[in-house]
């Protein structure tokens, strides 16, 4: 058996894909003069997502600033009045200290290409402190994943030198397959004495695709000549030896598969392309009408079914390509032809109006149909071969 890498839940080998940084918006590439005013604007109307809240401490803290200025106006006591003032500073001073934690800071969301449903895959938030001399404290990012409308909090344990980055990871499992949007819903601060609450807009919102969950499954692989009753012999290629063609050398292509001969005849590179002996090249096709599924738990788990068979009939080198409904059919053919074949089956949906596409295919066609009890079959030429 010839091993390649299936690609698991949350991205496996794939690279994470992130997207542009956020910041606070404090400052434009602007000149000092009108990043001043902009933000004496800010102070008055502030921007969209940015508030401002007294926590309980802070609460009681402008209440006691209340009372003792009605004291200090009534009495006209000077130590008073210097209270006062201590509270009305304190209270000033926590405003802009945690506007100076926000300052010079920026954040990105570093997702895998794709998560699976089921298996727990991060969710990592970039942040990093541009400032040259003041490190950043106690920040924490309100992260949401909507359509599985499931949030987490994301704290910043350490302090953050200048110049320096750190990574923070949410755990997430996504419960269905499908489009999943993934956001951050602001940033907050109590720094430094826990009188107010600062919050910003997070400025970030991602898509990615959730994968159906992989499900446990029987099936029954034909092989030798009971493999090819549906049509021609097809010969999948792959790493045994016999022979099957020569073709134009491809990125990726093993060194060791080089015809040098033809290579030098031809004044290119040429591959020998070989099949694999006593082996079936299978294809698998989903045909969802309205009439025979609908949604619901049987429908996931035959998206579940043909995801894990894909994978582990690729794993074997034995898968050949795919087709859903009336679309053309997919030859895979590289690991990138597999998912997005998974991707696919992630936005899968029964489909009302539907003609089969009558298509001479030489492969040995998988179909599926449902059973009772949820259960999930699967076809080789008119026979059960196996069942989720």
């Amino acid at each position: 058996m010839k091993a390649k890498a299936a690609h698991g839940g949350g991205g496996g080998g794939s690279s994470p894909m992130p997207v542009e940084w956020a910041d606070p918006g404090f400052f434009t590439r602007q000149s000092k003069t009108r990043n001043f005013f902009r933000l004496l604007k800010q102070l008055v109307v502030p921007p969209e997502g940015h508030k401002t809240i007294p926590t309980l401490a802070g609460i009681f803290l402008i209440l006691l600033t209340l009372g003792i200025g009605s004291a200090a106006y009534n009495t006209s006591s000077n130590i008073l009045f210097m209270t006062l003032s201590l509270l009305l500073s304190s209270l000033l001073l926590s405003g802009i200290l945690s506007w100076m934690n926000f300052k010079g800071t920026r954040w990105r969301l570093v997702l895998e290409p794709h998560f699976r449903a089921g298996e727990v895959t991060p969710i990592r938030i970039e942040l990093t402190n541009n400032k040259k001399l003041l490190p950043t404290y106690s920040l924490w990012f309100d992260v949401q994943a909507a359509v599985s409308e499931e949030s987490h909090r994301i704290f910043l344990q350490e302090r953050l030198d200048a110049s320096s980055s750190v990574k923070l990871d949410w755990m997430f499992e996504p419960k269905r397959r499908g489009i999943e949007r993934i956001n951050i819903a602001g940033l907050e601060t109590q720094f430094p004495f826990g009188f107010l609450r600062k919050i910003i807009g997070g400025g970030i919102s991602r898509d990615v695709v959730v994968w159906p969950k992989r499900v446990d499954y029987n099936f029954k692989t034909i092989t030798g000549r009971h493999a090819h009753k549906q049509g021609s012999t097809n010969f999948k290629p792959g790493g045994g030896s016999e022979l099957v063609n020569l073709r134009e050398y491809q990125p990726g292509d093993p060194q060791r598969l080089v015809h040098w001969k033809a290579s030098a005849r031809l004044q290119r590179l040429m591959v020998r392309q070989m099949c694999e002996e006593n082996q079936d090249a299978y294809l698998i096709f989903l045909e969802t009408p309205a009439s025979h599924w609908s949604e619901g738990e049987q429908f996931e788990k035959l998206c579940s079914f043909a995801t894990s068979l894909a994978e582990d009939l690729y794993m074997e080198d034995r898968l050949w390509g795919a087709a859903l409904n009336d679309e053309p059919v997919l030859p895979i053919k590289r690991l990138s032809d597999l998912h997005y074949f998974l991707e696919k089956l992630a936005a899968l949906a029964p489909v009302e109006d539907y003609r089969p596409l009558n298509e001479t295919r030489a492969a040995t066609i998988i179909t599926f149909s449902p059973g009772p009890d949820d259960r999930v079959f699967a076809y080789v030429g008119g026979n059960s071969t196996g069942s989720a």
